[in-house]
């Protein structure tokens, strides 16, 4: 039984797109992840995860340049209300965007 060049081909360039996909790059497997807490009408955020090349923060959907570069955030908070933070992060031309979630507490850290 003979197997056409084509068809070898075929089944190299499959197998290497395959071990593409199955590899992380250093970026993808990095794995950033926010994480805050609240108390005394505060939120404090910070990102963790490894490196980064550039970190943009936004507060509730809107972009906070102030906040450009940092691995950690502080903020001021009206209590009982739900804030969301986002990080955009760049590591290696790679864009992740990590949040998180919490209720604004008045009492102690939380």
């Amino acid at each position: 039984m003979r197997i056409s060049s084509a068809v070898v081909r075929a089944g190299l360039t499959l197998a290497a797109i395959g071990a593409a996909l199955a590899v992380p790059t250093a970026a993808q497997a990095a794995g950033s992840t926010v994480s805050c807490e609240s108390g005394y009408s505060t939120i404090i955020c910070g990102l963790s995860g490894g490196p980064v090349d550039s970190v943009k923060w936004s507060r509730n959907g809107s972009y906070i340049q102030a906040w450009d570069n940092q691995m950690s955030v502080t903020g001021g908070c009206a209590s009982g209300q739900w804030y969301t933070f986002t990080a955009t992060v760049t590591v290696g031309g790679v864009v992740e965007t990590p949040s998180y979630s919490l209720l604004c507490w008045r009492g102690p850290w939380r």
